[in-house]
């Protein structure tokens, strides 16, 4: 699987079968419309058999559609979903909920990527999202909703980097992943280049 950041808190995860879209900007919903068969974002209505379009998946509950799981787990703000696609399984917060409880850990489960959205590199988001991975102990975690520096200095990364412990930033273009990486005693940061 192929992951590329398009830029706010939205990735496109592309499956040897099929491609999704997460938590994608409004505007963007409509211009996916070519880029993915299916769309994961928080709010809204499911669209399971549209007309035209992606298929849209909106609401909490347990989904299998194209060879893809996606699973909408109720947290105390909200929904997380779970999207699994060729063994990957990929959480998408986008905004984040705060501590999470027993029970919304447990339905999350082991997961192999989580994306989070650093909120524009607040230093209060960087602790938020570092207690986050200690929580949840991903194999690979995405930082998205910054704006990438146009020097080579860490820009809105500076206090997320800080706090993640890395000396350095070298961002990529995507992320290939042939199957799940496994458990991992720590995770790996993949800062990823925006892809309009």
């Amino acid at each position: 699987m192929e992951i590329t950041w398009l830029g706010d808190n939205a990735l496109l995860l592309k499956g040897r079968e099929t491609k999704v879209l997460l938590d994608p900007a409004y505007r963007a919903v409509g211009a996916a419309q070519g880029a993915a068969e299916i769309v994961v974002s928080a709010g809204g209505d499911n669209v399971l058999r549209p007309t035209q379009g992606p298929q849209v998946i909106a609401r909490q509950g347990e989904y299998e559609l194209r060879g893809v799981s996606v699973r909408g787990i109720a947290t105390s703000t909200g929904t997380v979903f779970v999207t699994e696609v060729d063994e990957v399984s990929v959480c998408d917060f986008g905004e984040l909920p705060g501590p999470l409880n027993v029970e919304a850990l447990d339905a999350i489960g082991t997961i192999d990527v989580l994306a989070v959205s650093l909120n524009q590199g607040s230093a209060a988001r960087a602790v938020e999202v570092a207690a986050l991975v200690s929580q949840l102990q991903p194999s690979v975690l995405i930082p998205v909703g910054f704006q990438a520096s146009g020097d080579e200095s860490l820009g809105q990364l500076g206090d997320f980097a800080k706090e993640m412990g890395l000396a350095q930033v070298s961002p990529q273009a995507k992320l290939t992943l042939a199957g799940s990486p496994g458990i991992s005693d720590e995770t790996r940061v993949v800062v990823l280049e925006t892809r309009h």
